[in-house]
């Protein structure tokens, strides 16, 4: 019998982001770092140059057949119930793995 598997969540913390994703193999030149709004002085204080916006927010989908099919990607992977605490984690691999011509 194969013991099922919750993976564990990944607190929401560019700190945290950056020393998992650091011991993964991301070059340590590169890392995560907190946004705190979209006003043009608050974008001012991210570190550049900057490659992707991880955003945690409960998305809710009225319509799932109206998404947007305009952004593509290298690489996508879908969360399932398996993986149920790693959309962090996923967020992550997403950021880096459709990025990594300039990192």
């Amino acid at each position: 019998m194969v013991e099922e598997f919750n993976w564990p969540p990944l607190e929401s913390n560019p700190e945290i982001f950056t020393e998992y994703m650091q011991k993964l193999g991301l070059p340590e030149t590169w890392g995560f770092s907190e946004m705190y709004g979209f006003d043009e002085e608050l974008l001012g204080m991210i570190p550049q140059p900057v490659i992707g916006v991880i955003l945690n927010a409960e998305y809710k989908v009225k319509n799932p057949a109206a998404g947007s099919l305009d952004t593509t990607s290298e690489y996508y992977m879908k969360q399932t119930s398996k993986l149920d605490n790693a959309c962090g984690v996923i967020a992550c691999l997403h950021s880096i793995y459709n990025n990594q011509s300039h990192i």
